[in-house]
């Protein structure tokens, strides 16, 4: 009988180029420990900004200082679809139960009306109040049209013709964004300007 060949058994070597010792190991748990650590603190971040409590003032000058750049930046006859978007921007942080249109709306209500004179004669313009879904329904119902009615005769005393305005008031029926939020129910407690047919 001739020998068999033996199969080849591979050869261990002992690889002088790896590191040995606890530096070889404890790097990549450092690395994993740095990159964990920086996970936490990105999460904190975004918990901390999600937290921020909700400044009415600040998002009602933010959107006012935008309104009153857009009214302002009109053309001299503008279309009914420019003047309602212009008009739309504007923000009135009405106090909570209230219908008497802040003092310091009056610049901004002063170049809304200033719009509203320039559109073509026979122009009819709706004037909807919202309310958030804080309280009775049937008295933020009459709450969101005493509302509108305010804005129509604060803008009327500017000069805005009154045949051009119309008032009515919706309610809670309407909502832009989350009641369950503070800053939902802000931007859903709103006055909306539409072209009426």
């Amino acid at each position: 009988m001739e020998p068999s060949a033996e199969p080849a058994v591979a050869e261990i070597l002992d690889r002088p180029d790896l590191p040995r010792g606890p530096l070889a190991t404890a790097w990549p748990l450092a690395a994993l420990a740095l990159l964990l650590l920086l996970l936490l603190r990105a999460c904190a971040a975004l918990s901390t900004a999600d937290t921020a409590p909700f400044d009415p003032a600040a998002a009602t000058r933010q959107a006012n200082d935008a309104a009153l750049a857009a009214l302002r930046g009109l053309p001299p006859q503008p279309d009914i679809d420019l003047a309602i978007n212009a008009l739309n921007a504007v923000v009135i942080n009405f106090t909570s139960g209230s219908d008497v249109v802040p003092a310091e709306m009056g610049t901004l209500l002063d170049e809304a009306a200033k719009v509203i004179i320039t559109l073509p004669e026979g122009t009819r313009i709706e004037v909807t109040g919202h309310t958030d879904n804080v309280g009775n329904p049937t008295a933020n119902l009459a709450l969101s049209e005493r509302r509108a009615i305010s804005v129509c005769v604060a803008l009327q005393a500017r000069g805005a013709p009154a045949a051009t305005l119309a008032a009515k008031g919706v309610g809670a029926g309407r909502p832009v964004a989350d009641n369950s939020t503070e800053s939902g129910r802000f931007y859903n407690r709103r006055i909306e300007f539409s072209a009426a047919p």
